[in-house]
């Protein structure tokens, strides 16, 4: 199974998800372990959200994908990493999908959405092709 890493930095003050050179395209027929890292200057201290926060959790989907798509998000035991399968193998998996992380740095909430303090403007996705 493929891997697919995907950079989570702070840039311009806000919590920026590096999708360059398309990293969060997955071609189909594929299944592939996207993982989140928190990384660069500025996030230590830092650490996502665990996945069961009720109001800002390190991972959650805006836009819903079809069932059995993806697999249950997991933080990792240090909370610098987010990891999710992603199961592109049929015609009901293509599509895109927006998600929201949160961290929590220096004491201070970070969000790729904006009604965080903090946050990107744009939504990161995944596509799956």
């Amino acid at each position: 199974m493929p891997n697919v890493t995907l950079e989570v930095t702070l840039k311009n003050g806000s919590l920026d998800v590096d999708q360059s050179g398309n990293g969060n395209q997955i071609a189909h027929g594929q299944s592939v372990t996207i993982t989140w890292h928190l990384s660069g200057p500025g996030v230590s201290p830092g650490s996502f959200n665990a996945i069961s926060d009720p109001t800002h959790p390190g991972f959650a989907w805006i836009q819903s994908p079809p069932s059995g798509v993806f697999g249950q998000a997991q933080l990792a035991n240090n909370g610098d990493k987010i990891t999710i399968t992603d199961a592109n193998d049929s015609t009901s998996s293509s599509g895109e999908w927006i998600y929201q992380l949160c961290a929590t740095i220096n004491g201070a909430p970070y969000s790729t959405i904006s009604t965080l303090p903090t946050a990107t403007t744009t939504n990161p996705v995944i596509k799956n092709l």
